[in-house]
């Protein structure tokens, strides 16, 4: 079957997660249509498979860029351009693509149209300000409730989410395939050191969209509150989003923070150079985080949220501590420093190697969409 992927957003691990998939489903029945940024730029990470993708770079405008995502004009039109030209029979949309809401149906016309569903319930947030607020209920939120609702072909990673729509979602089909790795060639070949961090190593590291769901704010202030038991290790917590949390200014000489976008030639040095990662989540219900760590041999240490209770191997691949008493993330912490890294080191990499087999991922992908032939 002739697929042609849309990945028109690429924020908040978005741009490796559809990146991962194309190029897991590379071929001459493979066809995409990418919106690119200037620092989230789809054709750094996607493998070229002849003239089959299409790159569209969006507006360096705030006012344009806004009007695009009301109405993508170009998107649109060559999605049909695209489909016409080639005889496209499915349209996959991989990235959240809110502002082709209320186009589907369309895109119905032109072809059959699976949605890929990442967040079936929307997780904790605190805004910035109310404007925050609105853009995202208004462009966001109300868009992706209208695409998973009127999406004849759903899709999901979370198999909670499968579940529920499987038992809720009677008139629709539901798809479920395994989590893509995040770790793409450009994070594999990245050279680019964090500027930030120069000098200094063996860093306990976040790594993310700051957002409360994530439980950044548990993290800083556990650390902050027992920097003694940590050995004069700093906290390096990396990634763009809302600082939420009241900070305390005179307790952070043992914190980095660098609250921006992570550039893909950055990502291996800021791994490479830290003695753990952390993953504080108060709820999450798919996600590939822990490709990074695992494929550089990072020891991992998660909350025992039931998402991450569900996908990693306990003491083997990582360490869970409890999150309703954060103090016990220190406890683990020292665990890793009593000869447990070494362990987490090789199994980790090991359970990667498991559980985002490309093969695998291509061949449940092929499965469902040859189920509507």
């Amino acid at each position: 079957m002739k697929v042609l992927y849309v990945c028109s957003e690429f924020y908040a691990g978005l741009m490796p997660f559809g990146a991962a998939i194309i190029n897991a489903m590379r071929g001459d029945d493979c066809y995409g249509i990418f919106v690119c940024s200037e620092k989230s730029d789809y054709r750094k990470a996607i493998i070229p498979n002849g003239n089959n993708y299409v790159f569209l770079d969006t507006p360096t405008d705030r006012l344009k860029t806004l009007l695009n995502s009301v109405y993508p004009k170009s998107l649109l039109a060559n999605i049909k351009q695209h489909c016409e030209a080639n005889g496209i029979e499915a349209i996959h949309l991989l990235t959240e693509d809110a502002s082709l809401a209320y186009h589907l149906p369309q895109l119905k016309k032109i072809a059959k149209v699976y949605y890929t569903v990442h967040d079936l319930f929307f997780h904790e947030k605190i805004y910035k300000n109310v404007l925050s607020w609105l853009l995202r209920t208004v462009l966001v939120k109300m868009r992706v409730k209208y695409l998973i609702h009127n999406s004849e072909n759903l899709v999901t990673c979370s198999k909670f989410q499968y579940e529920y729509m499987q038992k809720h979602f009677l008139r629709q089909r539901s798809y479920f395939h395994n989590f893509p790795t995040l770790v793409t060639e450009s994070i594999i070949t990245g050279k680019n050191l964090v500027r930030e961090l120069a000098g200094v190593n063996n860093y306990i590291l976040f790594f993310g969209q700051v957002e409360q769901y994530k439980g950044v704010d548990i993290l800083y202030k556990t650390f902050i509150e027992n920097q003694h038991r940590l050995s004069g290790k700093k906290l390096v917590i990396a990634g763009k989003g809302h600082i939420y949390f009241e900070r305390d200014l005179t307790k952070e000489s043992n914190v980095i923070i660098i609250n921006r976008y992570i550039d893909d030639e950055e990502i291996k040095a800021l791994f490479e150079g830290a003695y753990c990662a952390v993953f504080p989540y108060i709820s999450a219900t798919q996600s590939g985080i822990l490709s990074i760590p695992y494929y550089f041999k990072l020891p991992t240490i998660v909350s025992n949220i039931p998402f991450f209770q569900e996908i990693i191997l306990e003491n083997i691949s990582s360490i869970s501590f409890d999150i309703g008493v954060p103090e016990t993330m220190l406890d683990k912490i020292d665990q890793l420093a009593a000869g447990k890294d070494d362990t987490l080191r090789e199994n980790g990499y090991s359970y990667y190697q498991k559980i985002y087999d490309q093969q695998a991922l291509r061949k449940q992908l092929q499965l469902f969409y040859n189920s509507l032939n």
